[in-house]
C-alpha cells in the first residue's frame, strides 16, 4: 500500500484567485493529510488597482510584482505554488492551454481538482472561463481524479453559479484574510476586504443550516462537477 499523500491541485488564472476562492479549503485538506498544489496560469500584470489607475495613471505592472504577493500569501502554509507565467487577459481555450494543464495533472496525479466555474454568460473574467474549461477538459481524462470542484465566481448569481458543496473554513478564516492582505497592488478592490468575505460566509452558513449561522461558521462554496468514491 502506497504511503504517498493524496494530492489536491487547484488550477487558477491569476495571483489572488486561489486566496479568494479556496484558500481555506486548501488549508483544510492540507491538515487532513493532502499534499496541496496551486497552479497559476497568468502573472496578473494587467490587474492594476483602481487607486493606481487614477492616481498614478498606470495600466499595467511588472509581472513579478503580483507573483511575489501570492508567494507571500502562501508563505509558511506548506502549500506549493507554481506560476506558468502566461500573458494576463489573453488566455484562450486552445490545445496549448490544455497541454500545459494536462502536463501538470499528469505530474501531480491529484485526487481532487479545483478550478474556475465556467461562466457561459460572460460575466466573469475571460481568463477564469478559459482556464476552467481547459482544466475540466484535462481532468476529465485523468483516471486518478476522483472529484472536480468549481470555484465561485465574483458575480455569483449573474453568472448562474449554484453552489452545492460547502467547506467549513472557520478555523482558517483569519488566515485567509491575512493572505488576501498581501495583495497590496490590488488595494481598493472590495472583494479583498474582510467585510466582504464576512458577509459572504454568513450567507453561506445560512444556506448550510441556520444553527451553523448562529455559531458563526465560515464556508467556501463550490459547484461539485464530478465525484467518485
Amino acid at each position: 500500500m502506497s504511503s504517498e499523500k493524496p494530492v489536491l491541485m487547484a488550477v487558477v488564472a491569476h495571483p489572488d484567485d486561489a486566496e479568494l476562492r479556496c484558500f481555506g479549503t486548501l488549508c483544510r485538506y492540507r491538515d487532513s493529510g493532502y499534499k496541496c498544489h496551486v497552479i497559476i496560469m497568468c502573472s496578473g500584470e494587467n490587474g492594476i488597482s483602481l487607486n493606481d489607475r487614477v492616481v498614478m495613471n498606470e495600466t499595467h505592472m511588472l509581472k513579478q510584482e503580483r507573483l511575489q504577493e501570492t508567494i507571500k500569501a502562501f508563505e509558511g502554509s506548506n502549500i506549493n505554488v507554481e506560476i506558468l507565467d502566461a500573458d494576463d487577459a489573453y488566455t484562450q481555450f486552445s490545445r496549448d492551454l490544455i497541454i500545459k494543464i494536462e502536463k501538470k495533472l499528469r505530474i501531480n496525479r491529484p485526487k481532487i481538482v479545483i478550478t474556475h466555474y465556467v461562466d457561459s454568460y460572460g460575466v466573469d473574467h475571460q481568463d477564469h472561463h478559459y482556464v476552467g474549461m481547459a482544466t475540466i477538459n484535462s481532468a476529465t481524462r485523468m483516471d486518478c481524479v476522483e472529484k472536480i470542484l468549481l470555484c465561485e465566481p465574483l458575480m455569483t448569481l449573474r453568472s448562474g453559479f449554484i453552489p452545492n458543496y460547502y467547506v467549513d473554513i472557520t478555523k482558517y478564516f483569519d488566515s485567509k484574510v491575512q493572505a488576501l492582505a498581501k495583495h497590496k497592488s490590488q488595494k481598493g478592490r472590495f472583494y479583498l476586504e474582510r467585510e466582504y468575505h464576512q458577509i459572504k460566509t454568513d450567507y453561506y452558513a445560512i444556506n448550510v443550516g441556520y444553527l451553523r449561522a448562529q455559531e458563526h461558521r465560515k464556508y467556501e462554496a463550490f459547484q461539485l462537477l464530478f465525484a467518485v468514491r
